[in-house]
This record gives structure tokens, C-alpha cells and sequence, in this order.
């Protein structure tokens, strides 16, 4: 891995490890009063590719986590024990073809309410690239395909919408997916309109107009 890359991810891990220490429980502070007792909470295994890229608070107190390094999502505990949930596939060229960095990562982690968690994947083919859904007892699979040429990193839930938002650092594009995956409708639908179903689990673009 490229020097350049192991600081810039160094410097994700220590961004996630002090949101791990810092996290307190709602109405254990004042808005406003200064955070005690910030300390480092789990040390990750940077050797084994462990290094931290987003994170998603959990119910119990715990934290999910990617690591980008070694293609796994894995819980935090607040006793600082951490348990790898999920090792996604790699890529049958080793991930050398992913856009700017060469090799493959985890990124963008969220929870919807049921307790599914979402991961972005990015390793620079067209089989793996893509939002993955993460269920209980259930093997990873994507459910929505993204470019290979991309890199999509940030990823938030309109939970109200039912649907994700997804920003690709790369090509400088923000992607929609329901989250039931698969092909949105193009364009706003009529209101109260059925969904289409389609089996092909592909994104949709989001386009601004520029003014000037």
C-alpha cells in the first residue's frame, strides 16, 4: 500500500478511535459542557489492515465500523473488544485497479432501524463495487451496483425517504439507492405511486443545475 495512503488512513483511525471515546450516552452532558475523560477506547490491529474508516453508533453503546485495509466490518464494543461481523469478497485483480488508491476498502457505514447495517465497497470492478447490505446471521450481498471507475465513500439513510445518499470522491457524484436496492425510478414519480420492481441492482444519479 502506498505510503501516501497508510498516513491518510492512519489519520482516519485515530479520527474514529477518539468518536469511540468520546461518545457518551443521551443526557449524560449538557449541551455545551466540555467532554471528561476522553481517552482512547480500542486499539485496532493496523498490521491486519484494520484501519477504521467510518463508523456507526449502535443501541447497546457499541460502534460499527469499517476497516478499509482489510475489507471488513466489524463491532466495537464499549469495553473496547472488537468482533469482525463481515470480510467482503476480493477482488479477483487484488483490488490494484481501485481509483486512487490501489487496492480495495470498506467506506460509508450506516444502521437503519431494524438493525441492518450498510456498507459501501470500493475495489475498482464492476462485480464488487457497490452498497452492501449486512443482516444477522446472514452472508454480505449488494444490493446496488456503483461505477468501478468510482469511489464512493459517504453514506447517510433518508430515513423518511426510504432511501440512501451516497457521495463518490472520485468522480465528484452523489448516487441515490432505495433501500430495498435495485433500479430507482428516473425520475420524481407520481405522489403515492408503486415502485417499480427490477432485479439489476444499479443506482440512480442525483444531477444539480448550475447557475451562471
Amino acid at each position: 500500500m502506498p505510503k501516501r495512503s497508510i498516513r491518510t488512513l492512519a489519520a482516519a483511525a485515530a479520527a474514529v478511535a477518539a468518536t469511540l471515546a468520546t461518545a457518551v450516552p443521551a443526557g449524560a452532558a449538557s449541551p455545551g459542557e466540555p467532554l471528561a475523560d476522553i481517552r482512547i477506547a480500542a486499539h485496532f490491529d493496523l498490521a491486519a489492515g484494520q484501519l477504521p474508516e467510518n463508523i456507526a453508533l449502535l443501541p447497546d453503546g457499541s460502534a460499527a465500523v469499517t476497516f478499509a485495509a482489510s475489507r471488513q466490518v466489524a463491532r466495537v464494543t464499549p469495553q473496547g473488544a472488537t468482533h469482525v461481523l463481515a470480510t467482503l469478497p476480493a477482488p479477483a485483480d487484488g483490488g490494484a485497479g481501485t481509483p486512487a488508491l490501489g487496492f480495495p476498502l470498506t467506506t460509508g457505514i450506516t444502521r437503519t432501524p431494524d438493525d441492518t447495517l450498510y456498507a459501501l465497497y470500493a475495489t475498482g470492478t464492476a462485480d464488487l463495487t457497490g452498497l452492501w447490505r449486512l443482516r444477522p446471521g446472514q452472508a454480505p450481498r449488494r444490493i446496488a451496483a456503483l461505477p468501478a471507475d468510482g469511489l464512493p465513500n459517504g453514506l447517510a439513510l433518508d430515513e423518511r425517504a426510504g432511501r440512501f445518499y451516497i457521495t463518490d470522491s472520485v468522480l465528484g457524484t452523489v448516487w441515490t439507492v432505495p433501500v430495498t436496492g435495485g433500479t430507482p425510478p428516473r425520475g420524481p414519480p407520481p405522489p403515492n405511486s408503486p415502485r417499480p420492481a427490477s432485479s439489476a441492482p444499479t443506482a440512480r444519479r442525483c444531477t444539480t443545475a448550475r447557475s451562471g
